[in-house]
């Protein structure tokens, strides 16, 4: 079984939303307390910390959707329904800009003779929507989200759990993704075999087997 992550790996989740948050930003003139020229990456940042301690088990999924969205105004005691809408406003901004990379399409194609799943720490009904929208849905058999369990990667369970679907022990699992410290070093531990996919040459590096495109997965897993 060959599972893959989403974000960062099938799809540019980060350019996305990117441009997502100047569209937020600039529904909300001087809301946010940031330049504009600085906003995405702070987005990201928070982004990134809130989504951990969803991940964690720490908050609900709709808790770090408003913890975000309270730092980024600078509005600790902003309304739980402020922070909704604002969420929904920044959201449907990334839902329209997602994309496949270019080298997602011909990878899936070529390992379709092969059972293929998905396990991602993104939120299950906003993830299937996004592989619908790139047309990449039907390519998976198997698909585990971290709300599913609980929590999300890098702990051992969710890892587990899409092995338990699929049927296979680990060590008859392959998983692709991104992240080192979330998809890669984990899954190794579990004996699956770990494919770093590394995009940027200046990315954090580790030991084989690594790729720089999912072009060369096919022939990796063959």
């Amino acid at each position: 079984m060959i599972f893959f992550d989403i974000d960062g790996t099938l799809v540019d989740h980060r350019s996305a939303s990117a441009s997502a948050s100047l569209a937020l930003y600039d529904l909300f003139p001087g809301a946010i307390p940031f330049e504009r020229s600085q906003f995405p990456q702070n987005w990201e940042r928070i982004l990134e910390k809130h989504f951990r301690r969803f991940c964690q088990g720490e908050i609900s999924l709709w808790e770090q959707r408003r913890a975000r969205m309270r730092e980024a105004f600078g509005a600790p005691d902003m309304p739980a329904g402020d922070a909704d809408r604002r969420y929904r406003v920044f959201v449907r901004e990334y839902e329209a800009l997602v994309q496949a990379y270019g080298d997602a399409a011909g990878c899936l194609r070529a390992l379709a003779a092969k059972p293929l799943g998905i396990i991602s720490n993104g939120a299950r009904d906003q993830q299937i929507g996004k592989l619908g929208r790139v047309g990449f849905l039907e390519c998976f058999s198997v698909m585990v989200y971290a709300e599913d369990i609980g929590l999300g990667k890098p702990a051992a369970g969710i890892f587990l759990e899409a092995c338990r679907r699929a049927g296979r022990r680990p060590d008859a699992c392959v998983y692709i993704g991104d992240d080192v410290e979330t998809d890669v070093l984990p899954s190794r531990a579990l004996g699956m075999r770990g494919i770093h996919l590394s995009r940027s040459p200046a990315g954090p590096r580790v030991a084989p087997p690594t790729i720089s495109t999912l072009r060369d997965l096919p022939s990796l897993v063959e």
